[in-house]
């Protein structure tokens, strides 16, 4: 009995399908505006953008049809075998393929469909339901806005390319220059020893269409990996109390800050079309920022002086004083470029 217990429940935990999947799939038709679906004996509107039926997972083909005012089109995709079948090859003997077979949980349809109007024939027609993929040799040019108003940093102006290796992978470079003074916390120094300047180089490996998170079968997703090499020059002013025996009184400096951050990011973005050449790109993600700062000819000692902090705000000039600051720290990274396809 418990030889029989433990071969059903091996059974049972090793079929990738049977557990990870409904009994239902999820499908976003996109259509034109007031479009009717008719599925499953229901009747859907398309309000704006797409509306999302749920079909029970079979080996039969997924069915509905689509009316607008005097067009109506019928139309059946085939049902596809689900990704997650073939993580049965982890299981042992291979036992999962077995349970998941005999199983319509195996089974899922495409996730996005697109349909557009035949007006010369009166009738649906689905042009692409997947997204309009990127070809080998395709090339982009981009900048990054946000980096022009950067108030916790240095304000650049930046020009990337991002070129197409394959039709999925591509590789990208990014220059940024500081064109301006800081636009935050120490932005106007009581001292100019040396001049303001700095330069970033970006460099990111990207594979797109690897998820499919969005709703939007006209958006290209990927998921990248960032370098970032930033090198900051610049001038600071602090103030701090030095003791002396029984004398205690406050000194003003201002610092030569050379700083560089290098930065390591996993990124998911999201490639939107804006007509037929430009684009936005949107992304996230997160990793990590390593620092390195000098301040040249320092008359500031950290370990004798006290550093007098602004309270009025959260005072960064922390971050450039060489010897106050962890070396490593958690990176959060959001924004978007918007560039041109050639």
């Amino acid at each position: 009995m418990r030889k029989l217990l433990l071969l059903v429940c091996l059974c049972f935990l090793c079929s990738c399908t049977t557990i990870l999947h409904g009994k239902k799939d999820k499908v976003y038709i996109h259509a034109p505006k007031n479009t009717k679906v008719k599925f499953d004996g229901d009747e859907f509107l398309v309000r704006e953008d797409h509306v999302t039926i749920f079909p029970t997972r079979s080996k039969d083909s997924l069915k509905f049809e689509l009316s607008n005012d005097s067009i109506s089109t019928k139309f059946a995709f085939r049902k596809r075998t689900s990704g997650l079948y073939f993580l049965n090859l982890m299981s042992p003997y291979y036992v999962g393929f077995l349970i998941d077979l005999t199983n319509p949980k195996r089974f899922s349809y495409k996730r996005h469909i697109q349909f557009e109007i035949d007006s010369t024939q009166n009738t649906f027609f689905s042009p692409n339901s997947k997204p309009i993929y990127f070809k080998r040799n395709d090339i982009f040019v981009y900048t990054t806005p946000l980096k022009a108003i950067d108030i916790f940093s240095q304000p650049m102006l930046t020009l990337g390319a991002e070129y197409f290796i394959t039709n999925k992978l591509s590789v990208s470079a990014e220059y940024g220059t500081v064109f301006t003074e800081r636009l935050g916390s120490g932005k106007s120094p009581k001292l100019k020893i040396v001049k303001n300047k700095g330069r970033a180089f970006s460099y990111e490996l990207k594979y797109y269409n690897l998820l499919s998170i969005s709703s939007n079968p006209r958006v290209n997703e990927y998921i990248g990996i960032e370098s970032r090499f930033l090198r900051y020059q610049f001038n600071e002013d602090i103030s701090f109390r030095r003791d002396a025996e029984d004398i205690s009184y406050i000194i003003d400096e201002t610092l030569v800050v050379r700083k560089s951050v290098n930065i390591f990011n996993i990124k998911y973005g999201l490639n939107y079309p804006i007509g037929k050449n430009y684009f936005i790109d949107l992304y996230s993600g997160f990793g990590v920022r390593l620092f390195d700062i000098k301040n040249v000819n320092r008359n500031y000692n950290p370990e004798t002086d006290t550093l007098i902090d602004d309270r009025g705000h959260f005072d960064y000039r922390r971050r450039n004083i060489e010897g106050l600051n962890h070396n490593n720290h958690f990176n959060f990274t959001f924004g978007f470029k918007f560039g041109y396809k050639f």
